[in-house]
């Protein structure tokens, strides 16, 4: 990603603020940058996170299907895994067109149907009344849909994807990832989590891993399509 010289980046969706401060020393001190979120909550551990270099950015509690910023306002929009979470995509999509520059740019990451599937895998052979799947995300933004819908905000709409995997080696934090997500949780509580950790433990110490395959790309956006007055 380039940013142009006094660049206004806004991330939306921003949550923690880890990937900025994995880049700190990789943006311009002229950049100003604002990160938002749905949540107050969030811009809270965006804070904290950032810690001493937190002075550095702008923090705003925004819904991306209303951005409260003029037209023609921003260089850069950065929508890190977050798209598929609006209810209103197309609105937001035209939004983020409205208030980018013309020669300005979305990035928006996101994932496709192969991405860690060997967890619903492995959920399923352990239970097959428990259902684990990102299908309803990347069916409503994934790598094999993004681009038709980014076509109607921007005329320029190109895909970079990222083919990559995890060996787990160690059952524990795959469990805790898992559990992550809320109806699995609900139903590996207690002995069963327990039951369910050692079952994995069971494949990896029988197969030496177990291997999760990462689907992710970026989508880069530009030739915003708003009618401007």
């Amino acid at each position: 990603m380039q940013f142009p010289n006094k660049a206004r980046v806004l991330e939306i969706g921003c949550g923690n603020g880890l990937l900025w401060k994995a880049n700190l020393n990789r943006i311009p001190e002229d950049t100003h940058i604002i990160l938002s979120d749905f949540s107050e909550g969030m811009l809270s551990d965006a804070r904290r996170v950032l810690n001493g270099d937190a002075e550095r950015f702008e923090y705003q509690v925004l819904d991306a299907q209303e951005i409260p910023y003029p037209d023609n306002s921003l260089d850069i929009l950065i929508a890190n895994l977050m798209l598929y979470h609006i209810p209103d995509r197309k609105k937001a999509l035209s939004e983020i067109s409205r208030v980018l520059k013309c020669d300005g740019a979305l990035y928006a990451t996101t994932f496709g149907t192969g991405n860690m599937r060997e967890i619903s895998e492995l959920v399923s052979a352990y239970d097959d009344q428990i259902h684990y799947s990102l299908e309803p995300l990347v069916g409503a933004f994934g790598l094999e849909n993004g681009e038709k819908q980014l076509r109607k905000s921007f005329k320029e709409v190109k895909m970079i994807k990222y083919q990559d995997s995890l060996e787990v080696t160690e059952a524990g934090p795959l469990v805790d990832y898992i559990l992550s997500f809320g109806k699995v949780n609900e139903a590996l509580k207690g002995q069963k989590r327990k039951d369910f950790e050692s079952y994995l433990t069971g494949i990896i110490e029988k197969e030496g891993r177990i291997k999760i395959t990462k689907d992710n790309g970026i989508f880069i956006a530009t030739q915003p399509m708003y009618k401007r007055s």
